[in-house]
């Protein structure tokens, strides 16, 4: 098969890693793959890694809605697809989503498959709300199946009335689960916390993600005082890239942080950042389901998060985490307090951490079962309306 798939942006976080993983998964099968993606990216080292795959940047392509970029990334998109004529088109992330599945109905394309990562109107209200639904439930009518990182973002797109009388699947988010289980900490860790030889290892909280508005760093360093007041030894790491790094870096510095909060950058090692931790929190406002929640349960470390869609899927609460309200700091930097105080508490939420079953999500199978929806589906009768 000849296979497209579109992202907004290529950066580095999780739905692009999810993405990029399927596509080599394709690669290995056989396939032949392009990747076609907007300006606000950097393909450099993916490209690197991944020769075989194809890449085309789609200039017009932007995450914000511009209607005048937007109606020219259609038209850009169209044409790139024709060009092409892929059996497949596979659409992730919500811009990309709206604008490609359009551009691909246009052009003809026999199969036309969206990945909902994370639905861009949970979370909104209003106008703004009303305006996200009416864009997905119109590209739903030129879709021919729905692909769910999580049953959670499955049943919140029905429930909006999003592709009802289409199929929906959920095929988890992969990742190497083993490097994460047998991973030790960074042989750089006393760099990393800023310690003098001999120091004692302080406590350690992880945050791994972007550094975007909806990831909450910025909220997180407002509640999070009391927490450093009690444990004055105490590091925190934000390991991550994006375009909030100079407001995150300017607030630490106001706050006077620079000691205990370590803004990091992007890392090659994840899975050896958590090893070095005895904590890690998540406290997104929208997620399909964090790669980086099920990537702390690999490496058998507890995990104070905000309750979002579906999250009871992969955390037990008072088990292998700690779920708190959405939205309510005092609840999580309480909770992250009485962990950091308490070696017990966390040993035994650790313990359940490395309990869970995280089988489905072992990167090996995610590209097998995209491939199969794309079978079963082909296989099928055409269900989009409104395209010849």
């Amino acid at each position: 098969m000849r296979i497209v798939h579109i992202l907004t942006r290529l950066l580095r976080a999780g739905s692009e890693e999810n993405t990029l993983l399927t596509c080599a998964g394709q690669i290995e099968q056989g396939h032949e793959v392009f990747l076609l993606y907007g300006h606000d990216s950097a393909p450099e080292q993916h490209r690197h890694a991944l020769p075989e795959l194809r890449f085309i940047t789609v200039p017009a392509l932007t995450r914000e809605v511009r209607p005048i970029r937007d109606a020219s990334a259609f038209l850009q998109i169209r044409s790139v697809l024709k060009r092409l004529s892929p059996d497949v088109v596979h659409t992730h992330q919500s811009k990309a989503g709206i604008v490609g599945r359009f551009a691909a109905a246009a052009a003809g394309v026999p199969l036309v498959v969206h990945g909902v990562h994370i639905l861009s109107f949970l979370g909104e209200s209003g106008t703004k709300k009303a305006a996200y639904l009416a864009a997905e439930r119109a590209a739903a009518r030129m879709t021919d199946a729905f692909i769910h990182v999580s049953e959670g973002m499955k049943d919140a797109c029905l429930e909006h009335g999003v592709g009802v009388d289409r199929p929906h699947y959920v095929v988890r988010s992969g990742f190497d689960l083993r490097r994460f289980a047998e991973a030790v900490p960074p042989d750089d860790w006393r760099e990393i916390l800023e310690l003098d030889e001999g120091e004692d290892k302080p406590p350690v909280v992880l945050m791994l993600s972007a550094l975007e508005p909806r990831k909450n760093h910025l909220s997180l360093l407002d509640n999070l005082q009391p927490a450093l007041d009690r444990f004055p030894r105490a590091k925190i790491i934000f390991a991550g890239e994006g375009h909030m790094r100079e407001q995150i870096a300017a607030k630490i510095a106001e706050m006077g942080l620079q000691k205990q909060v370590r803004l990091l950058g992007y890392r090659e090692d994840p899975d050896r950042l958590i090893a070095l931790s005895d904590v890690c929190v998540h406290c997104s406002d929208r997620e399909g389901l964090p790669r980086s929640v099920l990537q702390f349960l690999a490496g058998g470390r507890p995990t104070v998060l905000f309750r979002l869609p579906g999250i009871d899927e992969i955390i037990r609460n008072g088990q292998s985490g700690v779920i708190v309200p959405h939205g309510d700091w005092a609840a999580l930097v309480r909770a992250l307090s009485e962990l950091l105080a308490d070696p017990a508490a966390r040993a035994q939420l650790a313990s359940g951490a490395l309990g869970t079953d995280l089988g489905r999500w072992d990167s090996g199978l995610m590209a097998s079962e995209t491939l199969a929806v794309y079978r079963e589906i082909a296989g099928g009768t055409r269900r989009r309306s409104g395209v010849a």
